[in-house]
């Protein structure tokens, strides 16, 4: 045992760099790819859950309207563009081509994330783990059957990563362009990299920009030409109406029918901060419930959508996230390419606190935390060996 415990290549601190993995690293990692693609393929096509949310049906009505030469600025128009593009080719198959596009994407983002842990731990035993974690991870899992934007922007988000820590700029750049197109909220993330490469620097990749700026130009530019405005997204003045009563799992969720005077994003924003300013214990309290709820070990029941085995698989999700990534991060803070994994949670927790929250909001920062808690495990690894080759 201790013999096998000396040789086992995942125990080995090695110090590699990007194509330098041995034939061994490459099997074990294919092994992993492989395991989570069927573990994908089982989750979209042979359970009997839905692939449906209310918000999957907002999507296939802006593709619909697509389709009919016309554009709806409410979501973010990026994944009805696919959904369009997949009903044009495939018809009435597009539903599983949709399952598919989430089963390989998902996939691919194993690579990724292997990647992208090589790179930032110089490790390929980390890289290993975080592969295999993120391929068996229950949340990353489930949400493969779902027809909403969570795997397609998670995979975007690691392949802007993927390719910045590569060097790769524009690359980077467009993969964070099509992300924003599918989820604004990922702009500021970039808007982070960007001002963290600039302090490291003093520089700017204009590459990184020229790629982002490709997508999203191309976006707002058919929205301003159906719609006569540079959009990308038009529901954020009923985000905001929505955020001034979120607390946790509730929601009003016909708090902007109560109030038909409020038409601009401007004038919910002026609502948002007269309720807070006019109890800002209140406001407190929400922006607490609204962080457990994100990343609590128990979140809400979701008015009895959420069954108990399922809160608790989240809740328990998260303890690891959180205990392990954070330990990882902080033990790692004078390395900058484990400093800049962190925005994505920054970034995403914040506004989630700060606006609604919902713990299906959390699936693209899991990947990042992911690659944090796994030098966490790595480490404790180590220790468990020594313990044992010590008897």
């Amino acid at each position: 045992m201790i013999q096998l415990l000396n040789n086992f290549q995942f125990l080995r601190d090695q110090k590699i760099s990007f194509g330098t993995e041995k034939n061994f690293d490459r099997v074990i990692l294919l092994v992993i790819i492989v395991f989570g693609f069927l573990l994908r393929i089982y989750t979209a096509f042979f359970t009997s859950l839905t692939h449906f949310h209310i918000d999957s049906v907002g999507y296939f009505e802006q593709a619909n309207t697509l389709l009919a030469n016309g554009y709806t600025n409410y979501f973010p128009n990026g994944y009805p563009f696919i959904i369009a593009l997949f009903k044009y080719l495939a018809g009435s198959n597009a539903l599983s081509f949709l399952l598919w596009m989430n089963v390989i994407l998902s996939t691919i983002s194993i690579y990724f994330i292997y990647h992208i842990s090589r790179c930032v731990f110089q490790n390929v035993a980390i890289a290993a783990i975080a592969a295999f974690f993120l391929a068996v991870f229950p949340t990353q899992i489930n949400y493969v059957r779902w027809l909403m934007t969570e795997v397609l922007s998670a995979f975007l988000l690691l392949g802007g990563y993927f390719f910045y820590l590569r060097n790769r700029m524009f690359f980077s750049g467009l993969f964070f362009g099509v992300a924003t197109a599918v989820r604004t909220e990922i702009i500021p993330i970039l808007l982070l990299l960007i001002f963290a490469e600039f302090i490291r620097t003093r520089r700017i990749y204009i590459s990184v920009l020229s790629g982002f700026l490709i997508p999203v130009l191309i976006v707002g530019s058919y929205c301003y030409f159906k719609t006569g405005y540079f959009s990308l997204a038009g529901h954020s003045r009923v985000n905001i109406m929505f955020s001034i009563t979120s607390s946790g799992g509730y929601v009003d969720w016909l708090y902007q029918d109560k109030h038909p005077e409020i038409t601009t994003t401007a004038q919910a924003i002026n609502l948002y901060v007269d309720t807070m300013l006019s109890d800002p214990w209140q406001y407190f309290k929400n922006r607490v419930a609204n962080l457990w709820e994100l990343w609590g070990f128990f979140p809400s029941a979701s008015d009895g959508n959420r069954g108990l085995l399922f809160r608790m698989v989240i809740g328990l999700c998260n303890l690891f996230l959180l205990s392990f990534g954070f330990l990882g991060w902080w033990r790692n803070r004078k390395n900058y390419n484990a400093v800049i994994i962190i925005f994505p949670f920054i970034v995403v927790t914040f506004i989630h606190i700060v606006l609604l929250s919902l713990p299906r909001y959390t699936y693209t920062v899991e990947p990042f935390m992911i690659i944090l808690a796994s030098w966490t495990v790595y480490n404790v690894i180590i220790w468990l060996k020594k313990i044992v080759l010590n008897f």
